[in-house]
């Protein structure tokens, strides 16, 4: 898919997706297995003494990290996202901090500030939809200063998923996202990108196929039957990394620390 074509599909999803996006979230972020505070002790820790720095959110969303980040570290946040219904909705949660928050609907691929401004760039489930990850992340180096932190997080592939499971079944419920890594890959490709990693770590957690068709298939006229269709190509190698059953599947989302070199 062309870059523009898959950039307003992606806006038009996540601004049809705003009003119900925390909601379908908490499902699987907030379940039992504690996955959704792994992930904020993560994110908060890795921006501990940042108060008053400027740290930018590519991909703000819905407001689920800028939340604990103003209530906790107090940064000067700039968030950023291409979904102004997305914004609003992140507008509307941090209004209690809003003298620490900036939104701004842009393209992070045309970043609107000067070079070497941020102190940290945060980047949560959202790297999957850029066309071309190398690049991302040069242009997020040209926007930190130097020893800037960059904070990712995005869905990954079982490290011995050599057979693209996960590619297959993103790519029958959605049709926006460009590519998704192995956590081992993921992590090699920040090295090599100006970066120095100093932490990874990969969370997993359950998600039913209901939820699959709720979050994802519905929005793009996906039905159970293909979504079905998709799961009975798994052989048992691929059935035992992502815990298949019949009604839900393990899936990983990995983190990573880094400073910029």
């Amino acid at each position: 898919m062309h870059n523009v074509a898959r950039k307003r599909l992606i806006r038009g999803y996540y601004s049809k997706r705003a009003k119900d996006y925390d909601r379908q979230k908490s499902r699987t972020w907030s379940n039992s297995q504690g996955f959704a505070v792994e992930i904020t002790n993560e994110l908060t820790g890795a921006l501990a003494g940042l108060k008053n720095r400027l740290v930018l959110e590519v991909g703000v969303g819905s407001g689920r990290n800028a939340l604990p980040l103003l209530a906790n570290i107090e940064p000067q946040l700039v968030g950023l996202d291409l979904s102004r219904e997305m914004l609003q909705q992140t507008k509307t949660k941090t209004k209690p901090f809003k003298k620490n928050l900036a939104l701004i609907q842009a393209d992070a691929e045309h970043l609107p500030f000067k070079r070497n401004i941020f102190d940290a760039i945060v980047c949560m489930s959202t790297m999957h939809y850029f066309s071309s990850t190398e690049r991302i992340l040069h242009i997020f180096g040209a926007a930190m200063k130097s020893n800037g932190l960059l904070v990712y997080g995005d869905l990954t592939l079982h490290e011995l998923d050599h057979k693209g499971f996960l590619e297959r079944l993103e790519k029958t419920v959605s049709k926006a996202h460009s590519r998704y890594f192995k956590p081992s890959e993921i992590k090699n490709l920040t090295g090599t990108s100006g970066f120095h990693v100093a932490r990874m770590k990969t969370i997993s957690y359950r998600k039913s196929y209901r939820s699959l068709m709720e979050d994802k298939g519905e929005y793009f006229n996906v039905s159970p039957e293909q979504l079905t269709a998709c799961i009975q190509t798994v052989d048992n190698e691929e059935e035992n990394q992502y815990g298949l059953t019949d009604t839900e599947l393990t899936l990983y989302y990995t983190m990573i620390i880094a400073a910029k070199t």
